[in-house]
Order: C-alpha cells, then structure tokens, then sequence
C-alpha cells in the first residue's frame, strides 16, 4: 500500500485533515509543513501550503497553490473567462485601465455602482472595503501599494456557495448562512456557518461555474466559493486550497475523494457536454451513480 501524507501549513487545517485521515481507508498520515516528511512517504497532498517535499509525487501542486492565492491575479483569469464580477485592477479611469465613473469633474468621481477593493492576498473575510467615490477607494489603493489589490463591483447576492471540486468533479456542495447577512464577506470566521446541500438541490448553475473556474486553477482539489445574485446569475469569488471542512459528511466526501485519488491517480475526470443534473458533476467516489464520458 502506498504510504501517503497530507502536509498542511502550521496553525491551517488541523481538524480537516486530522478527520480525513481518520475516515480514509489508505492510512493517510497528517504532517505539519515546519516537520520533516518521512522518507518513505510516497504521495504527498498539499493541504494550502507550498513548502518544500522531497518526492515529486504530489496532489496539489505549490505552482497552482501559489495561483489561487494571488487573489488579484487569479481574478485576472476568472474575469478574463468572465466568471467573476466585473472586476478591475486600477481604481482611476479608463484610460489606465481602471473604472469609469458615474460622475466627472466634480470633487471626486462617485461610481455607477458600489465597489469591493481588496487587496491582492487576503483570508477570512477580512480587509473587504466597500468604496463608492474614487476618493474612498486612493485612499485603500494607497494602503495596498499599485498592482497589490483589486476592485470588483458589489453585488446583491442571494446565497452563496462552497463547492468542493477535485479532479474536475464535485465532491459536496455546502451553503452559507451568515451571521448577518447585510454583511459583503459571508464568511465562517465572521459568525456564518455552512449547511450542506443534497444532491438534488445543487444549485446547477453555480455549480457548473465552479467547476470551470477550478479547470483554469491548476489545482488537483479545492473548494470554490459562488455567490448568486438576485437575478439567478453565478459568480466565482475565489479558490481556497486549504477549505474548511467543518461537518462529519464533508469530512467523509473528501477522505473518499483522497482514497479515489490515492488508487487511480489526480489526472482529471472528464465530464459530458451535454445538459445534466447532478449526476454529470458529482464525483465518481462519492456514488455510483456519477454520469462517466
């Protein structure tokens, strides 16, 4: 049997990976990233850390972990694919690339509608500035420095979504409830928890951007937070490559993910072009009833 271990990052994911290993049927060891793998350890799987492994026989990549946690950049992909917000990486005019504003020449220029600025690594909900005049959002931009934050258009979201996606398919899907829900950042760490989500009650379309934007992530696992508007339209956030796993059926959704991976390898399990419901998404370990091409 291969001897395999998840690394994960000093004080990140102590509870999920110590649950995935004691639900995982392969043995799966936890390793923290400042302790040395053991020498016979022939797989290792990257919990949100990028620090160095002697093997080179790795699920999640340090590359595609440093990709999603360059927040600005990884934005620049996901709007590129429009599956974000609208979002810019100069809070000025147009014609450096930024916003246009509502209105001109006065004091300052009040944008057309509210905007997030945040900067270009951030964590649990924090440093999510609201700023509506370009006077609000220099004084943000200054703090950050050029070329280390982003702005994206606020939008009245309805719900939003953690989708757990590995090798292209979706492991579970859990909605956020937050502790105030007038709150932009609906976020665990800010009083909000999250509830899981039959199978049959996926939100298709958020699900189906999701999995998207984790094919242009490099990652081999993720978990990919959609947020939906009140018109029903999707929009990717970002991509967590260490997500919280805080409830037993999740904690069990990933340690049969692992097991898959761990017997058959990472390599991405393609899925049909034709229009489907959850069976055309849901990963092949978690049921048999998985849609295969």
């Amino acid at each position: 049997m291969k001897k395999v271990a998840i690394l994960r990052r000093r004080k990140l994911g102590y509870t999920s990976c110590r649950e995935i290993s004691a639900r995982s049927t392969k043995g799966i060891q936890v390793v923290r990233n400042d302790r040395e793998v053991p020498n016979d350890v022939d797989l290792v799987i990257r919990w949100g850390t990028t620090s160095n492994v002697p093997i080179q026989n790795v699920i999640n990549t340090a590359k595609a972990i440093h990709a999603v946690n360059d927040k600005r950049e990884f934005r620049k992909v996901l709007d590129e694919h429009e599956l974000c917000p609208p979002t810019y990486f100069n809070y000025k005019g147009p014609s450096l690339g930024g916003l246009i504003p509502a209105v001109s020449g006065e004091e300052y220029d009040t944008y057309v509608t509210p905007m997030i600025l945040r900067p270009s690594k951030h964590a649990q909900g924090r440093n999510v500035h609201v700023v509506r005049n370009t006077a609000e959002a220099s004084s943000f931009a200054r703090k950050y420095g050029e070329g280390n934050y982003y702005v994206s258009e606020l939008i009245n979201k309805v719900a939003e979504y953690r989708v757990f996606v590995a090798q292209g398919r979706v492991a579970c899907v859990a909605e956020k409830t937050p502790g105030n829900p007038d709150d932009v950042a609906w976020n665990v760490a800010k009083g909000g928890r999250f509830d899981n989500v039959r199978w049959d009650n996926w939100p298709l379309k958020a699900v189906r951007k999701a999995v998207e934007a984790f094919n242009l992530s490099g990652l081999d696992f993720g978990g990919v937070d959609v947020m939906v508007d009140d018109e029903g339209e999707a929009y990717v956030i970002e991509i967590n490559s260490a997500p919280s796993l805080t409830s037993p059926y999740r904690q069990q959704c990933m340690a049969k993910v692992f097991d898959y991976m761990i017997e058959n390898g990472k390599e991405s399990i393609p899925m049909k072009q034709e229009r489907g419901g959850y069976r055309k998404f849901i990963h092949p370990a978690i049921t048999d009833k998985a849609e295969l091409v």
